[in-house]
């Protein structure tokens, strides 16, 4: 039994082709920079950062939307007004709770 594994294991090692495959598809794999697991990492990262270009243009529509209430409608001014700056009419008094 050990003669045989013996003679297999030097058999694998005088397969100078296979070696050289396995060496390629290491490099290639993992280790050279434009390997396909860095390929892999920066194909993530671009999902992530989309997902991200998307939030951000949902909150300029809204913010967009926002603005264009504010430079037409007087109600919306003093609800912002009221609600983010504490401001009042003369005849109010404003309690804070949090």
């Amino acid at each position: 039994m050990g003669q045989k594994l013996k003679k297999f294991g030097l058999t694998l090692l005088r397969q100078k082709y296979l070696w050289s495959i396995i060496i390629f598809i290491l490099v290639v794999g993992f280790l050279d920079p434009n390997s396909y697991w860095h390929r892999y990492e920066l194909h993530l990262q671009n999902v992530e950062l989309r997902k991200e270009i998307q939030m951000y243009e949902e909150q300029y529509e809204k913010a967009t939307q926002e603005l264009n209430a504010l430079e037409n409608s007087q109600e919306a001014v003093e609800r912002v007004a009221r609600v983010n700056l504490y401001m009042k009419n003369a005849d109010e008094d404003v309690y804070v709770v949090e």
